[in-house]
């Protein structure tokens, strides 16, 4: 590689290095104001007690073929569980995967957008998955 390629390449290497320094935005969300904290990619956030990850689940495949997103692939038990789907565009991207993990008496859901996260999406989806769940 000669050196003019390499001081191409640096502006852009830094770019995708800037993101790991942003500090994550905490930020509570629906009716019963659950704290979801976003750090690129993935938004997360501790689901009130009693929440079961079959329900996240089932929830987020609602929210998301409620606003048009093929869902790719779905599983679930007690423990844990992913769906991943796709909006509605002629390309095979973004791709938007939602996990749920039991933790104590409840679930932490994850929600993440491949391949640059997207905050605003990922607390759309959130909300809708809230709403679903009367939370």
């Amino acid at each position: 590689m000669d050196r003019r390629t390499a001081r191409g390449l640096l502006p852009a290497l830094c770019l995708l290095l800037v993101p790991a320094c942003q500090k994550p935005v905490v930020r509570a969300q629906g009716e019963g104001g659950v704290v979801a904290t976003y750090s690129r990619p993935t938004l997360s956030a501790r689901l009130p007690a009693g929440t079961r990850v079959p329900a996240v689940i089932a929830a987020a495949d609602e929210a998301m073929r409620a606003r048009g997103y093929s869902v790719q692939a779905t599983s679930a038990t007690e423990e844990s569980g992913v769906i991943e789907a796709r909006p509605p565009r002629t390309t095979d991207w973004p791709k938007v995967e939602v996990r749920a993990t039991a933790v104590a008496d409840t679930a932490v859901v994850e929600i993440s957008v491949s391949p640059w996260g997207d905050q605003e999406l990922s607390r759309s989806l959130l909300d809708g998955v809230l709403r679903r769940l009367g939370l």
